[in-house]
């Protein structure tokens, strides 16, 4: 069974490990049919380098996306055919209801039947038709493309082919061929990973009350809110993000640019990276990662540009509260007027216990707005016969997502990758970094769709009472009076969209200096020249960063100080590449001697003496050999301060973000706290038989089948700027006169099938720390080929 288990409390080991089991699991795919035009003739090259990366040569886009789709489904068939059920919405037909529907995915993991009427519902076939309609002639063959090749090697596996590949698929009822309807569902699904597929079961659970039923509490008393604004991320928690650094020409030392891409991202299951190189001889020479499904490069580089992503801090989506008529909570009041909500009944096939199929039917609403939402888990009220909730997402309203990317894979300069950008404004829920060759710039952008809430239309539009108290506990996040009109999302001049900002609202940045993001808001991409005036649901200025943030731009200063111990003090492939993975963990650099200082005392157990001993010595580094790590690891997660207490003894201070908060506070219930963290770390630690002194390489690692591969750095809340979830990663630059120079990881590898040689090669070029020089020229390729087919129908 595939398993990603990010050990989170010490009780379970927790603290200090991540583990990957990279095996098989139980996957799965239904479908049949064709909505496909008429058969075209597709064909390709696949030429493999090493770590099994394939480089695609086709004709037309046609060919390209025939050999994305062969090449992926030979590595990755029966997580794609999960992913394909899951999206048509049929996972409990196979499965049963009650089994998650994901193991790490944007969209959680619901039960299937929860799963099922969420995407029968969301991402409906209106839904895929209005996104197939707005795509060029151009992606439209891709996708087809993309189709095919899938489709070709399902049926050559079908027909007895690659013997001892996708075991646990290749002989299931389940596992057909797709349809292009397929593909877009789950591009569309991708669209909503900050939005609508962050609420699976709140919109498919949500049912009005039976006629007469109990009315809505007092609006004049609202009750205590459960939320935790962590809900609000992607993927519904912490930890899912990314690192970027952009260098324009004064901080390198070639005097071109230089680009850093780091997602912290999924391992394992639909939404993980795929590595790829596609061209066609004229129109297209692309390289990079997508996130598999997606037929187009969501971050790359070609000999001209290269791109990076963080996920962004503005919110996509905004809740409306709606006034329901008397006696009917299917209806409700806008303007005065009674209008119906929209009833979709949807009925899916559920497998029973004995194997038989019974259906299973539920009725869902949607507003004017979108999807009907039950909030009531977080305090909130439910939906009763006076009032309910409704979700508008920006990105089941954002066609131009897909043609974005697919004009940035064609980008010949950075003024033309950002000319893109304003143009499409499409980018669903992320920020962006590029730079471009021979351009001294480096370019920050979160121009993305991010819905036309201004802060002026909040004091007049905020629902009652719970809209403010919303805002506060999630700030940026409006809770919107859907009684009027008036309060429905603004247009601008230049909105790409009915009811989103404009590109001349959106903050974005073009310096010589150096640009980052480390999914901190837009405000500090240069802390020399900090973004601020723009509205808060698209991200907050002028407050306290994360650590890893802060370990970012301490980095960055560090190098371009020369005070890193380095040579040199500007910015060069070679040294980005070390620095990015030296494991330091910031939280230890601004406390650890303070802490020990006030926990390490002649009176202090044997252990948490030897413990003192151990940390006084550590080199604050999560490295594979570092001895120490562990234990700072579970003291950091084992601090639990009161409500407005602060561990710091100087405050934040928005005129030195980077450097503040800082010290240890001296208040006496603090100490206590510090205190109390590092004796219950060192006692779970030896409850839990782990060695004070391990090397941090012994308790944290990959896990593949026969061995485990040590995995150094550790969590972005610790102040680790080198996190465990590293995915794909790039460095670029334009060396003049020669090719683009790219150096790439892809920490997972490129295979989910145990039989693949490409299953944990890359992992351990990644725990190995060596860096990949990816091929791009046709002479590079030739050089480093270990394979090559031509495929064709």
């Amino acid at each position: 069974m595939q398993q990603y288990r990010q050990r989170r409390s010490l009780a379970q080991l927790g603290l200090i490990s991540t583990f990957l089991m990279l095996g098989a699991c139980k996957f799965g795919s239904s479908g049949g049919g064709s909505d496909a035009p008429p058969p075209a003739s597709y064909k390709a090259t696949i030429e493999r380098t090493t770590y099994g990366i394939p480089h695609i040569t086709a004709d037309n886009f046609a060919g390209a996306g025939y050999g994305h789709g062969y090449a992926i489904a030979e590595d990755n068939l029966c997580v794609l055919a999960d992913a394909f059920l899951t999206f048509r919405g049929e996972r409990s037909r196979y499965f049963g209801p009650d089994e998650p529907a994901s193991l790490m995915s944007t969209f959680g993991s619901p039960p299937n039947l929860e799963a099922d009427f969420f995407f029968r519902f969301v991402v409906d076939d209106q839904q895929v038709e209005k996104f197939k309609d707005a795509q060029s002639e151009d992606v439209r063959d891709l996708l087809h493309g993309f189709t095919a090749g899938y489709n070709r090697y399902v049926t050559e596996i079908q027909d007895g082919g690659h013997a001892g590949r996708h075991a646990d698929c290749r002989n299931q009822e389940w596992l057909m061929t797709v349809t292009e309807d397929d593909l877009m569902r789950r591009l569309v699904g991708l669209n909503l990973a900050a939005s609508s597929a962050n609420w699976v079961q709140e919109i498919a659970s949500a049912q009005p009350p039976a006629i007469g039923a109990a009315t809505m509490r007092s609006r004049s008393a609202p009750q205590e809110l459960n939320i935790d604004p962590e809900r609000f991320k992607l993927g519904r928690k912490e930890g899912i993000g990314s690192n970027t650094f952009a260098f324009g020409s004064d901080t390198t030392e070639s005097g071109e640019s230089l680009l850093f891409a780091n997602p912290h991202w999924f391992h394992l299951g639909i939404d993980r990276f795929y590595q790829i190189h596609m061209t066609i001889p004229g129109k297209l020479d692309i390289s990079g990662a997508s996130i598999m499904g997606s037929p187009m490069i969501q971050m790359g580089f070609n000999d001209n540009i290269a791109w990076a992503h963080t996920v962004s801090t503005a919110y996509r989506f905004t809740l409306y509260q709606l006034q329901l008529a008397n006696g009917d909570p299917t209806r409700y009041i806008q303007d005065g007027q009674e209008k119906a909500l929209e009833a979709t009944e949807i009925t899916v096939q559920v497998k029973q216990a004995d194997g038989s199929l019974a259906p299973a039917s539920r009725t869902l609403y949607r507003s004017a707005y979108g999807p009907m939402i039950n909030l009531a888990g977080m305090g909130l009220p439910g939906w009763s016969d006076q009032a309910a909730f409704t979700l508008r997402d920006i990105n089941l309203e954002n066609t131009r997502a897909f043609e974005n990317f697919f004009a940035w894979n064609q980008a010949e300069s950075l003024t033309d990758f950002y000319d893109i950008t304003r143009q499409y404004v499409g980018i669903p829920w992320v920020n962006t970094t590029a730079i471009g060759r021979g351009d001294d710039r480096a370019l920050y952008s979160d121009i993305t769709a991010v819905p036309n809430v201004p802060d002026s239309m909040l004091p007049g539009c905020l629902a009652q009472p719970y809209g403010p108290i919303v805002l506060q506990l999630v700030p940026g996040l409006p809770l919107l009076d859907g009684s009027r009109t008036e309060c429905d999302w603004r247009t601008d001049g230049d909105s790409r969209q009915p009811g989103a900002f404009g590109p001349s609202k959106l903050p974005s940045l073009l310096t010589n200096d150096y640009v980052a993001n480390m999914n901190d808001s837009y405000w500090l991409s240069n802390p020399e020249q900090p973004l601020t005036g723009f509205n808060g649901i698209i991200g907050r200025e002028n407050y306290q960063q994360t650590l890893r943030t802060r370990m970012g731009h301490t980095l960055v200063r560090e190098r371009l100080a020369g005070t890193d111990g380095l040579n040199g003090h500007l910015a060069s492939s070679e040294n980005i590449r070390d620095i990015v993975l030296n494991s330091r963990v910031y939280s230890a650099e601004l406390l650890k001697d303070e802490v020990l200082a006030s926990v390490c005392d002649a009176g202090a157990p044997d252990t948490e003496q030897q413990a003192c001993q151990i940390l006084a010595s550590w080199n604050n580094t999560g490295e594979i050999d570092a001895v120490g790590a562990h234990i700072w690891t579970a003291f950091w997660m084992n601090i639990d301060l009161a409500p407005g207490q602060s561990l710091y003894a100087t405050p934040f201070d928005a005129a030195d973000p980077v450097n503040t908060p800082a010290g240890l506070s001296s208040n006496t219930s603090v100490q206590e706290a510090v205190r109390s963290a590092f004796s219950s770390a060192v006692a779970e630690l030896v409850d839990a038989n782990i060695p004070l002194n391990a090397k941090l390489g012994e308790v944290q690692f990959f896990l593949k089948p026969g061995k485990q591969i040590p995995q150094y750095g550790g969590e972005g809340e610790e102040g680790y700027f080198t996190v465990l979830r590293n995915t794909y990663m790039h460095v670029v630059d334009f060396p003049e006169g020669e090719p683009v120079r790219a150096y790439t990881f892809l920490s997972n590898s490129q295979s989910t099938d145990p039989a693949s040689p490409h299953y944990a090669d890359y992992t351990e070029a990644y725990a190995d720390k060596n860096w990949h020089r990816v091929p791009f020229t046709r002479e590079q390729i030739e050089a480093e080929r270990i394979s090559s087919i031509d495929i064709s129908e």
